[in-house]
Order: C-alpha cells, then structure tokens, then sequence
C-alpha cells in the first residue's frame, strides 16, 4: 500500500522559518535566532506574491524546488483511513542529505515499519528542522504545530541535541574554543554544573510533552521520544583526555535522566539512544554510528534509532 510523505519543501513553506541549514554539534554550537510569529504572516504574504508572479519571475529561495504534493493516502484494502505519523525536533531527525548522503532516516525507517505492522498506509510529515533548533525555539513554535500534532497517530519528538549545557556558547561558563574544538576551561564541567543546567530545562520539557500528550488525550497514539547520544567521546578534532571524557558523561547521564523522567511522566516513551549509541555505562565512541561530521546519525545509526523505536512496539494502534 502506498505511503504519502509530505516533501520537507511543502513543510517548509507551510511551517518552518526561512534561512540556510545551520550546522549542529559540538565543534559548532548552534546559536539560535528567536522565532517571530510575525513571520508566518509575512509568509503568508510571500506566498501570495509568488502566486501572482508571471512565467519569468522566480521569488528568491533557500530550499530545493518544491515537487507537487503528494496525495492523502485513501482508505486501505480493509477501509481503515491512513495514520498519520509526525516528527518534530531538531537536525537528528531531519536526515539532511548534506549530513548523511544517500542515508534513510529513521522516521522514514519507523514509518516504513508502522505501515507494517497495521497494515494500513501511513502519512508522513517530518517537521524536524536543520536549524540549531533548541527547547526553547520548539517551545516558540509548538503551536504552530499544534493541528498536525493533534490529528497524529504516532509522534516522535527528537530535540535532545542543542540545548545540552556542552553546546552552549559557555558551556558551565567556560568558553568554547573553536580553534581548538573543546573548551577553554574543563575543570569548571563538575557534576554540580551537569545536574543544574538538565534541571533548568526540566520545567520547559514537561511543558512540551504535556502539552502534545494533552492535544492528544483520550485517543489511541504512539508518543516517543529519543534521548541524547555523547558526540564528545571520538571527536577526534577535540582531543579529549581521558578525565575530560568523563566529564562528558556526567553532563549527558544528568540531561538524559532528566529528559525521559519527563518524557515518561506525561505519557511518552522515552527511547534509550544514548546508551544504544555509548554502551552500557556511556563511555564508548559512537564511531560509525555516526556520519562524516560526526554529529548527525549515519545510514546505520539511523538505522539502530529506528530499531529502537520499533522495539518499543505499536500497541496502541493495533488495538483500534
């Protein structure tokens, strides 16, 4: 049976602010712009313009050329109507061609797997951004989302990546060096700093999973989330000591404890990459489970996130 996705072109105009991909991680801390609902407006306006332009007028974009949209799914062989599966996030789940060439992310994976096991077609509409979107950015822009989030049948949300204290401008309050790609000052990353700075974000990550979870109360969904995985231990260009690493550790056990005690309190499923990605204790290099800019998932790191959420079984929906 046929599975409609919805082109990230016709997302992006319909949702996401413009500009250039930006580049996430930690030998390049994302500095994100704030999100203007005037914007959508403005949009709005633009797209009016490019309605109206003649055979010869081309309004100025940053994205590919925009395909024809494709078609709602209809009914399946057994009348059952499509699900609708959404990703909201940051660059992790986007797949950019430009982080991993030729790779199948891992929402298609999961939406490939989904149409599966129901037996039924699946709509997908990937709204992650490759925009150093942080938690507050999302937060910014939650509702704009809010009627695909409400009408879906199957969430993933992946905005682990750029709020962690290590990819901040002065991570602990020490500076990052993007000469050297690590920090000025390591001995300022203690466990005191990692427990502060994932209990900071505690508050805006409950928000976020209630509010999805709430949008979707009283009705049969699959709610998941990932975790962070440590990108620091292997950078090669970072050239870590062996105490540094550890430091490292500390930072992403705190903010991955944090965020799946919140994920799970509202209703989420809290998927483990981290320790899929760094081992049992979080001390191994994700090596090849990463891509060239070691930062973004591979072809098989995308593929060992979406067995990981498949793992985590479709329940809810193979009862309806």
């Amino acid at each position: 049976m046929a599975r409609a996705v919805v082109s990230r072109e016709e997302s992006a105009m319909r949702y996401r602010r413009q500009g250039q991909l930006v580049p996430d991680g930690p030998n390049r801390p994302s500095r994100q712009r704030p999100v203007l609902r005037t914007l959508l407006s403005a949009l709005a306006g633009l797209l009016m313009l490019a309605g109206c332009a003649g055979p010869g007028d081309h309004p100025a974009s940053d994205h590919e050329p925009t395909a024809a949209p494709a078609p709602s799914p209809g009914p399946s062989a057994t009348g059952r109507p499509a699900l609708k599966l959404v990703a909201i996030g940051d660059s992790i789940p986007f797949n950019a061609a430009l982080d991993c060439p030729g790779c199948t992310g891992f929402v298609e994976r999961y939406a490939t797997a989904l149409e599966h096991a129901t037996q039924r077609p699946v709509e997908t509409n990937n709204l992650s951004e490759h925009t150093g979107l942080t938690l507050p950015g999302l937060m910014a822009e939650l509702p704009v989302y809010k009627p695909d989030l409400t009408n879906a049948d199957a969430i993933v949300v992946g905005i682990a990546h750029n709020s962690n204290v290590l990819n901040e401008d002065t991570p602990c309050g020490t500076p990052f060096n993007e000469t050297t790609s690590t920090l000025e000052d390591w001995s300022k990353v203690t466990h005191a700093c990692a427990a502060t700075s994932a209990d900071r974000y505690r508050r805006q990550f409950d928000k976020l999973y209630g509010t999805i979870a709430a949008w979707r109360a009283g009705r049969s969904t699959v709610l998941l989330t990932i975790n962070k995985y440590n990108d620091w231990i292997g950078l090669k260009a970072a050239h870590l000591t062996g105490s540094q690493q550890r430091q490292t550790i500390w930072v992403h056990d705190a903010w991955n404890r944090m965020i799946c005690r919140s994920a799970e309190q509202h209703g989420f499923t809290c998927v483990d990459v981290y320790h899929a990605f760094n081992g049992p204790q979080g001390t191994e290099s994700p090596g090849s489970l990463l891509a060239d800019d070691y930062t973004h998932p591979s072809n098989s790191g995308n593929a060992l996130i979406a067995e990981l959420l498949i793992d985590k079984g479709f329940d809810p929906l193979l009862r309806r």
